[in-house]
């Protein structure tokens, strides 16, 4: 069921337009992100949504109603700053209270014939800042502080919760932490939330749906992991954080065997061919480029026999650097055609299957996990 509805939405500051026909539905009970640079309007969007800007053009839709004539507290869609902008005079019970007081709405999540203290201490209680009621902003640390905004925005009983880069000034633990928390206090009110972030892992660990904007636009939409592994082009792709990246020409198609064999373009040309399954409208000899994430590439072991997904498009290359990021291992392997990769792989594997810098490896690239995008126009690696 669709919850929130931005139609045709355009907006311009100072003659330069930042949203030209922004397009989008939050289904509701669902965690939704807009993904995009810094400066491409993200922000701007979630506050038009909840009144703070008005839209040039355009509507918002709230569970069916038109809401672009009401104001900001009429429209029950609460915004969580980056900075929790908590009152430092106020106590955190009060700070959490005091949300209460702006809100025309006096039904509560909890229990509607409990009075705002005990509805306050529930959620409270839901958030995990027990026991912090009496402490002043300036007494807690940011992780809670934020947690406070949030325990602030769900007590006026909001339909949607809009998060503007929540964990931008968390530590990687205190990020970990408010992420499950956000996810559980979703699981349990089912309540519809939309954030806006250029951090992928937020979007990764946290959403159902996510929007690419870019150039004032959505450009794509879907399931994180979906997107993330089939960008619709090469704006997104790089937007996306995508590594390897080749070019290729078409040089066969075989619909009936769901087949789709390329002639790569980079290292020593002509050396080198890739297939992938069938996709998209693709002609004989056009141009492409061609993806895969480091993650999807399989370095095959010397001592297992291999499967049938992984003798798929096999090239011999040597390791020429390996990095250990978070529990990761980025290794970059040249192939013997001068083609590189980027992989990444567990550190334990890493580990388990002896691999080193200058040490000669096979690696393996599935079909399934390839995505070919249409080339527009040339691009410069």
């Amino acid at each position: 069921m669709k919850l929130l509805e931005i139609k045709n939405i355009y907006k311009s500051f100072s003659g330069k337009k930042v949203l030209a026909g922004i397009n989008l539905n939050i289904e509701s009970g669902e965690i939704s992100s807009i993904f995009g640079y810094s400066g491409e309007g993200k922000s701007t969007l979630l506050k038009i949504i909840c009144g703070i800007i008005k839209q040039d053009n355009g509507d918002i839709m709230l569970n069916g109603k038109n809401i672009n004539n009401l104001e900001p507290y009429e429209r029950r869609a609460v915004l969580v700053m980056d900075e929790p902008l908590l009152f430092p005079h106020m106590n955190v019970f009060e700070n959490i209270d005091f949300g209460s007081k702006l809100s025309s709405n006096k039904k509560r999540h909890i229990n509607n014939n409990r009075n705002i203290s005990k509805s306050t201490k529930e959620i409270m209680e839901l958030l995990g800042i027990r026991g912090l009621e009496k402490r002043y902003p300036d007494e807690i640390s940011m992780g809670q502080a934020q947690r406070v905004s949030l325990a602030r925005a769900l007590i006026v009983n909001p339909e949607i919760i809009l998060m503007d880069e929540p964990f931008s000034n968390l530590d990687i633990i205190s990020k970990t932490k408010v992420r499950k928390l956000i996810k559980d206090i979703n699981n349990e009110l089912k309540i519809s939330m939309l954030l806006v972030t250029h951090d992928i892992e937020d979007v990764l660990n946290l959403t159902d749906k996510m929007f690419i904007l870019n150039n004032g636009k959505i450009q794509d939409s879907g399931k994180p992991k979906d997107v993330l592994k089939k960008p619709s082009s090469m704006d997104a792709a790089f937007l996306l954080g995508t590594e390897n990246i080749f070019e290729g020409i078409i040089s066969e198609i075989d619909e009936k065997n769901n087949s789709i064999k390329i002639k790569l373009l980079n290292g020593k040309q002509g050396n080198s061919y890739i297939e992938t399954d069938f996709q998209g409208d693709f002609e004989i000899n056009e141009p492409v480029f061609f993806v895969i994430r480091p993650e999807e590439i399989i370095i095959l072991r010397e001592d297992r026999q291999t499967s049938k997904p992984v003798k798929e498009n096999h090239f011999l290359g040597r390791i020429i650097s390996s990095v250990f990021t978070s529990r990761m291992m980025e290794i970059l392997i040249r192939s013997e055609d001068a083609l590189e990769f980027k992989v990444l792989i567990p550190f334990h594997a890493y580990e388990v299957m002896n691999l080193f810098e200058g040490k000669t490896v096979n690696i393996s690239l599935k079909k399934s996990a390839i995505h070919i995008i249409k080339r527009k126009k040339p691009i410069k690696f």
